[in-house]
């Protein structure tokens, strides 16, 4: 059914555009004026978002022809259960991160200074001596500077480049067609190449292979969907998907380019979720971008593509049984992923690129429920005599575990990479050994990195662990008990790398009771005021990712609205 509030179909078209036009005026603006117009952006989207989650939640689909042209012709908007929690937990992380760039301007990269500029600011009196006596200085001392350029912290173009990507992620969650959904793609992976691009000249050569991989994703993602459209007719999603059912039902040859789409279309994502083996491109990009940065590529940037990923398999293609393969072959690598990044994890000696491999190892659970999906066990389970199941329930209840899952890692990730980014600018360095004893001189810090971990690992109360007892418990319905056995190796391994990561920073004293000493703080001087007050950031996510897990129940019968079963 489509809601006929104008107010809401209005916000839908707002959360897109909103954050676009917001990145097109801030590179107009000053330093200062792009933090409080990305600040105002990120809590108007937030509102924009609300209005949305309340309707959908009573039921309804939103639906919003831009133009008033229907499809095929214009391009439509849509909002179902899958869009509406996508939308909110991005807007929630995102005005949260924003809040924290806003407050910190080192941690959003690096720029390069010339020497000239870079001596001013280091002899600020010369302001008064007039332009005659200051070039006077400069000519004098060009003969004894350096005259190379050097690295100054904070970068103006974080806010055009974040609130950019931000639209482009609103757009994925809510397009209705794919190719719009392509578009909404390149966008999100355009720009999160630059923001990796502001870590400096050391994150330079992980931004140029993120950017081949972002473009040989997207290349791959194309060419599905021009095969899509070339046997349909049509790019709208339920369209699409409809005229794919008729094809399976009549057994039409035309199948065979439509698996040939899914299976192009599934390994571009695959690219962009970073799925073992195709990984090796996230570590070095998640770990040396900037400290606002990197939580908003592993909590929002990679879920844009396991969106797209749920959305093709299961609104577009449905359960053919010719993907079942493929959906074998995408579950064991996931399989694998967690075991390899989990390990992975295990050996670093850095808080961020153990992070990365931990967001690795996580992104291996999105894929275990697509056997599900295609087994044609799973729903003939619900009309056995004796059992209680409704229409749908597996696949709800798998569906459920996984959305449960991707979000709950989003708000966990986000402050986990806040915290050890934080610690890393304070003190310079991640070392995990170097940051012995940190959490007697930032509680707060080390206690949202705790709340993150219970997350991350499951443990109950977080949404992590609701959607792994969702996942698993359709997996034991279903009797693909292989699910449990790999969710419960792949809590100890979390356990395992997390308590490497948080218990050394809980440390008192070394064995011989002298005291801890950490490296020289390097607070910059543009936000030394703010610093205390910028740890609150990971701790309301990492609170988050415990409160939320009270909403299992809820979250299951928000994906029902709009449901393809």
């Amino acid at each position: 059914m489509t809601a006929p509030m104008s107010l809401t179909l209005f916000c839908l078209a707002a959360v897109v555009l909103l954050p676009l036009l917001a990145s097109a005026l801030s590179v107009l603006l000053g330093t200062a004026a792009r933090r409080v117009m990305g600040v105002i952006t990120s809590v108007t989207v937030l509102g924009l978002v609300t209005p949305i989650l309340i309707q959908v939640t009573s039921g309804q689909t939103l639906e919003l022809a831009l133009g008033g042209f229907e499809s095929p012709l214009g391009i439509t908007l849509r909002a179902d259960g899958l869009s509406a929690l996508f939308l909110a937990m991005t807007a929630i992380v995102g005005a949260v991160v924003s809040c924290y760039a806003a407050a910190r301007p080192a941690a959003t990269g690096k720029r390069l200074v010339p020497a000239a500029e870079q001596r001013r600011r280091s002899h600020p009196a010369d302001a008064g001596i007039g332009a005659e006596a200051t070039a006077h200085r400069e000519a004098r001392s060009v003969v004894h500077a350096d005259p190379s350029p050097v690295w100054r912290a904070g970068h103006a173009g974080f806010w055009p480049l974040w609130l950019g990507c931000w639209s482009g992620l609103n757009a994925v969650f809510v397009s209705g067609d794919l190719f719009n959904t392509y578009v909404g793609l390149e966008l999100v992976g355009l720009t999160a190449v630059a923001l990796v691009a502001l870590g400096g000249r050391d994150a330079w050569p992980a931004a140029l292979r993120y950017l081949f991989i972002a473009v040989l994703g997207s290349l791959l993602f194309l060419i599905g969907v021009a095969l899509i459209y070339s046997v349909t007719g049509t790019l709208d999603i339920i369209a699409s998907g409809e005229v794919i059912a008729e094809l399976a039902a009549s057994h039409d040859a035309d199948l065979a380019a439509v698996v040939l789409a899914l299976c192009l279309i599934s390994l571009g994502l695959a690219l962009k979720v970073a799925l073992v083996p195709l990984h090796r491109w996230l570590i070095p990009a998640h770990s040396s971008a900037p400290s606002a940065v990197s939580p908003l590529l592993s909590a929002l940037v990679i879920k844009a593509a396991l969106f797209v990923l749920l959305r093709v398999w299961l609104w577009v293609a449905g359960p053919l049984p010719e993907l079942v393969i493929l959906a074998w072959v995408l579950a064991g690598m996931g399989a694998v992923a967690i075991l390899v990044g989990s390990v992975m994890a295990l050996r670093q000696s850095r808080l961020k690129p153990l992070i990365a491999y931990s967001t690795v190892a996580q992104a291996g659970y999105w894929f275990l429920l697509l056997p599900l999906l295609l087994d044609p066990e799973t729903t003939a389970l619900e009309g056995q005599t004796g059992t209680t199941l409704e229409d749908g329930a597996v696949l709800a209840g798998a569906l459920g575990g996984t959305v449960a899952l991707a979000l709950g890692h989003g708000l966990a990730k986000a402050s986990l990479f806040l915290a050890a980014g934080h610690l890393k600018d304070l003190y310079g360095t991640d070392e995990i050994d170097e940051l012995r004893g940190a959490g007697r001189a930032h509680p707060m810090l080390v206690m949202s990195m705790g709340l993150s971990a219970v997350g991350l690992i499951g443990l109950p109360l977080s949404l992590g662990f609701t959607g792994k007892w969702l996942l698993a418990t359709s997996a034991v319905a279903a009797g693909h008990y292989w699910i449990l056995v790999v969710l419960v190796a792949g809590t100890l391994f979390s356990a395992a790398y997390l308590l490497k990561a948080v218990a050394p920073l809980l440390v008192m004293s070394e064995d011989d009771q002298t005291a801890l000493t950490l490296p020289q703080a390097q607070t910059h001087p543009d936000d030394r005021a703010l610093t205390g007050k910028a740890q609150l950031a990971p701790f309301v996510l990492g609170l988050l990712t415990v409160l939320t897990g009270f909403l299992g129940a809820w979250l299951t019968g928000v994906l029902e609205v709009g449901a393809p079963w």
